[in-house]
């Protein structure tokens, strides 16, 4: 599997789990009949989460082994030197590395420990293969 397979997969999965968000009181609204809560029960129901967010109570534990089990299935997918390096390539043109050639966007987002020398040599690598793309076609002025 490649890293933006495996990031799509849980996107789904994140996506597709019954949570909610709410801005206004018409969101609100909105959101409580998509969670299936009255109003006069969210407070019992409803726990909220960053950003607006909010997922039943009942749906905690499955929402937390949700992403527990993301992040085991990342990791896994990282002892994979192949997976690694294509991760790091996808993130350095997420993280438009051809422009600022910052690493640190992309350490954070995959959160590498670039102090370990298999993950420095996989960030060479995948470095390398960015910018000779980048120069095949054209990118550079």
């Amino acid at each position: 599997m490649k890293y933006t397979e495996l990031k799509a997969k849980h996107s789904a999965e994140v996506n597709n789990f019954p949570m909610a968000f709410s801005f206004s009181d018409d969101q609100l609204v909105k959101a409580l009949k998509k969670l299936n809560v009255k109003r006069e029960n969210m407070e019992a129901e409803l726990m909220g989460l960053d950003g607006g967010g909010m997922i039943r109570k009942t749906d905690v534990e499955a929402f937390d082994n949700m992403f527990a089990r993301h992040r085991t299935e990342r990791a896994e997918a990282f002892k994979d030197d192949e997976f690694l390096i294509n991760a790091i390539n996808y993130e350095l043109g997420n993280h438009e590395f051809i422009i600022t050639y910052d690493p640190q966007p992309v350490i954070d987002a995959l959160n590498l420990d670039i102090e370990d020398e298999r993950v420095l040599k996989c960030f060479c690598i995948a470095r390398k293969k960015y910018l000779e793309w980048q120069e095949e076609h054209g990118c550079f002025a």
